[in-house]
């Protein structure tokens, strides 16, 4: 007998996949939870980067007061070029030995004419324009203070000329004190100004002793910052930071060329409002009083005498700050 075998069935194969409306339900979701993690990640590196500029401004005021340990009294705001007529040099470079910069400090020409050739500037070193220090030009061109800088800033770190001179900025300012002391005074001319202050720790041409502080150590600010760009009426930033240049101090002219690098004097609320600031409203000179203000949103951050770092709230009452700003106003603010 013949056999017959059956007719193999042929068996369809269905390919797993997704389809076009499974896939784009996962793309979807994946945007979704995109959605939703990138805030908590933006959250968390800034406040890392918080934390890293809470931690170098701590070093400045630590540094301010080992100034204040060795030489009896902390370092000037700022002081006259010693041997001519323009810029000297800013409290900053007081501090380089305690910010692990020794050598930069041995090598910085501090009177004018250190290097062996008279300048007009010690901290000015930017432009040929004959009132440069050409050394320290040398020493500084590409030179960063790490203690200087706050990592949440979107300003550039190094400032350039028109010849190729990179030199540093900083993103916290000296507290000169307030409007409201008893040693402010106001100078508007055609070189800017605005109201300067001896009320507070870090002052032009004095060396201020700790044991001044009548008002109380951990509420008295020696720095504080200015980190971020303000802004014009039309939404246009503005750098008006007053220590743009991180050496740069008064002229041998002051208080008649009324310009304070590197120091501010509290009149104004924490602001980005660039229309307070002579500087950003002249286009060029460099007023006294440019606010507060930080690239960390709603707050700025500021050291202490006793060496403490403390936020600001951008809320902070105006006359909590001017009283935070004095040393001796007797107008203590109160623990919170």
């Amino acid at each position: 007998m013949t056999k017959h075998t059956a007719p193999h069935k042929k068996v369809r194969r269905h390919l797993a996949g997704f389809t076009l409306v499974e896939l784009l339900v996962v793309i979807a979701i994946i945007a979704t939870l995109i959605g939703l993690l990138l805030p908590a990640v933006q959250g968390a590196r800034e406040a890392a980067r918080r934390i890293a500029c809470s931690s170098n401004l701590r070093q400045v005021g630590l540094a301010l007061l080992a100034h204040a340990d060795a030489k009896r009294a902390l370092p000037p705001g700022g002081m006259r070029c010693p041997t001519a007529r323009f810029y000297g040099h800013s409290w900053w470079v007081h501090i380089f030995p305690f910010l692990e910069e020794q050598g930069v400090y041995d090598r910085f020409d501090k009177t004018g004419k250190a290097s062996g050739t008279q300048y007009q500037s010690t901290g000015w070193i930017l432009i040929g324009d004959g009132v440069g220090n050409l050394h320290n030009r040398s020493l500084l061109n590409g030179f960063i203070l790490p203690a200087a800088q706050c990592p949440s800033s979107p300003m550039p770190v190094l400032i350039d000329d028109s010849n190729g001179t990179r030199a540093s900025g900083a993103a916290f300012v000296g507290i000169a004190g307030s409007v409201d002391h008893p040693t402010a005074q106001t100078i508007v001319n055609g070189n800017g100004g605005g109201t300067f202050s001896a009320g507070g720790l870090l002052v032009a041409e004095k060396p201020v002793r700790v044991q001044s502080v009548t008002d109380g150590m951990s509420k008295t600010m020696l720095a504080a910052e200015q980190s971020d760009y303000s802004r014009m009426p039309d939404g246009s930033q503005k750098d008006c930071r007053v220590s743009g240049l991180l050496t740069m101090s008064l002229s041998s002219y002051f208080p008649g060329d009324p310009r304070l690098w590197n120091l501010t004097t509290i009149k104004h609320p924490i602001s980005k409002d660039a229309t307070l600031q002579y500087s950003c409203q002249s286009g060029g000179p460099v007023g006294s009083n440019t606010p507060l203000q930080s690239a960390h949103p709603s707050m700025a951050l500021a050291v202490f005498a006793d060496g403490s770092v403390k936020v600001l709230m951008d809320s902070t009452e105006l006359t909590v700050l001017k009283r935070l700003a004095d040393r001796d106003d007797g107008q203590v603010v109160a623990d919170e």
